[in-house]
């Protein structure tokens, strides 16, 4: 039987879904699986766990949201026999998930999954030496995240957020950074930056732009710039309300590389996958190739 070690965070999302653990680990064990179940105890334990314990299995699943998969990554990075990643997304948002054709919203599936999916090979990002899943970002929303009442998260869900981030519209205030990267430079005022390797950011479609490669060795950086009158206020708020990002198009500014250094004229608060990052004036951001390998659904 194949040893699994199920880490899962039983804080995140809603509360409902841990009355159905039991569904889970049966459904593992029904893949001929062996399950040690571990409930998270402290921020970072998911990855703290995973260098602890996971020579000792052979694969690892997480169940949590983007946050606890993100904390368990940065443990595969630090494990001496890096583990495949199962992951079964019972967060708020959940953006990750929509990169690995999960059987979202049944259980049983997703554990199933989890054990028994396609591992394929996925690109991580490094902010500053530290390992994030799928997006670096800052400026306007990006702290909405994780401003955003845990109770709030999980009553209203996706709708606690855009209910932070409409608030933030009276507020707009632009950032003036350069980005260096592969001999170029791009300079400018910009209302959000983020640098990412997903096709999903906070739940909008096609967004970056472009439906990127997510283990061709590049990240994706995207700009937004500020808004000029009210019609572009107005489409602000229609993106979010619809997750829709081509009504931001002309506002876009989007482009490919393996390594980005971010100079701002001020010290910015970052987020990395959704957490806060801390406040930094200079980052490096760069691609790990082929870092992780996790389970996706066929």
């Amino acid at each position: 039987m194949k040893r699994v070690l199920f880490i899962y965070n039983a804080k995140a999302g809603k509360s409902r879904t841990w009355t159905e653990l039991s569904t889970i680990i049966q459904a593992m064990t029904q893949e001929q699986c062996l399950v040690t179940a571990y409930p998270t105890q402290y921020r970072g334990d998911a990855g703290d766990a995973i260098v602890r314990w996971s020579r000792q299995f052979d694969q690892v699943v997480v169940a949590g949201g983007d946050g606890t998969l993100s904390e368990a990554i940065s443990g595969v990075l630090r494990a001496t026999h890096p583990p495949e990643v199962g992951y079964i997304p019972v967060g708020t948002t959940n953006d990750f998930s929509k990169n690995l054709n999960l059987p979202l919203g049944d259980l049983h599936a997703l554990a199933a999954t989890a054990v028994n999916g396609v591992p394929r090979a996925l690109d991580l990002g490094r902010f500053n030496r530290k390992p994030f899943l799928y997006v670096a970002a800052f400026g306007v929303f990006t702290e909405v995240t994780y401003s955003t009442p845990q109770k709030a998260k999980n009553l209203l869900g996706y709708n606690a957020y855009i209910l932070e981030a409409v608030k933030e519209l009276l507020n707009l205030k632009p950032h003036h950074v350069r980005l260096e990267y592969d001999g170029e430079v791009v300079e400018g005022d910009y209302l959000f930056g983020m640098v990412s390797n997903t096709t999903s950011v906070g739940r909008f479609r096609n967004f970056p732009p472009g439906n990127p490669d997510l283990s061709d060795g590049l990240l994706e950086v995207t700009l937004i710039a500020p808004v000029r009158d009210v019609k572009d206020a107005e489409e602000f708020s229609r993106a979010l309300l619809a997750t829709d990002p081509s009504m931001l198009r002309s506002m876009l500014t989007s482009f490919s590389a393996s390594r980005v250094r971010i100079i701002a004229g001020e010290p910015l608060n970052w987020t990395l996958d959704g957490e806060a990052g801390g406040t930094h004036q200079v980052v490096d951001v760069e691609s790990i190739h082929n870092a992780l390998r996790i389970m996706h659904g066929m």
